[in-house]
């Protein structure tokens, strides 16, 4: 990984291919054995992907940001592409990557050429500020005894589709590649410090309530969005990949049978690729 230093933080970030149509993503851990963004640099886009400061070797957080995380995360983003000299950029993320992509849609849509959000909600209003799997993170980072087991089993959990990876492939390049991939993800979750597991951003869009509110907010966004989810998926769930699109201004959802939120981005990885490409064709973005 590279390391950029902007004014007074750090990001840690991999780079992949060339050229000047440029996609960015920002996460909490990115793999750079095997992800969908690595794919994607070889079809002709300059990739950087991010690990946004709390994580990683980026600038630790050590203090509670309130309603600002997403926001705050966000506006890295943009501050990392101006640095690049990058004035207008596509931007992917995961999970609660695609959170900090909801918000640069909000605060700073001239940026954006099109979204690309993954499994990306954005998480039901329902009364609970911060969403389950993250509470299960922050409660098991009270103790080192907690810890372990629980880091334990998100690297098999989060290792998993490598290890079919493994099994199943032929060739012997993506075989190591997915060895490569499996060894990175258990050292992220088991090396993760407790400043970092407990770190709590809550959902995205903080501030807003009601399901009624996020929908009004989600109205105004005319950025070219495709959204893609599993129909399996307890976390970012067909409901809410459904109550997205349809308040997105000429969104397209696309939602796989069968798939997970944690597995999709791998185990269909080939596909999200060819569905961004297509609509990248189809609505005239490149």
């Amino acid at each position: 990984m590279s390391i950029l230093k902007l004014k007074n933080i750090q990001l840690s970030y991999d780079e992949f291919g060339t050229g000047d149509r440029y996609l960015l993503v920002a996460q909490q851990f990115v793999n750079n054995k095997l992800h969908y963004s690595i794919d994607l640099a070889e079809q002709g886009f300059h990739v950087f992907n991010i690990q946004i400061r709390g994580y990683g070797e980026s600038t630790p957080i050590l203090e509670d940001l309130g309603d600002t995380w997403y926001d705050v995360w966000a506006q890295d983003v943009c501050d990392f592409a101006d640095a690049m000299g990058i004035e207008k950029f596509f931007y992917s993320g995961y999970s609660h990557g695609a959170g900090i992509g909801w918000h640069i849609c909000m605060n700073h849509p001239e940026r954006l050429l099109g979204f690309f959000p993954i499994v990306g909600g954005p998480h039901s209003k329902d009364g609970q500020e911060t969403g389950a799997a993250r509470m299960a993170t922050i409660i098991a980072a009270e103790s080192p005894e907690t810890w372990l087991p629980y880091a334990e089993k998100k690297a098999e959990g989060s290792g998993a589709v490598f290890k079919r990876i493994i099994e199943n492939a032929e060739d012997e390049e993506m075989k190591e590649r997915a060895k490569a991939a499996y060894e990175q993800t258990r050292s992220f979750w088991i090396n993760m410090p407790r400043e970092a597991a407990i770190l709590n951003p809550r959902k995205p869009y903080p501030k807003v309530k009601t399901e009624e509110e996020l929908i009004k907010i989600l109205k105004t966004i005319k950025i070219p969005t495709l959204m893609i989810g599993g129909m399996k998926d307890d976390i970012s769930t067909p409901a809410n990949m459904i109550r997205s699109c349809e308040a997105v201004e000429n969104s397209k959802l696309v939602m796989y049978a069968g798939a997970t939120h944690s597995a999709l981005g791998q185990e269909r990885r080939e596909e999200i690729v060819e569905d961004i490409l297509q609509f990248g064709r189809q609505r005239g973005l490149f």
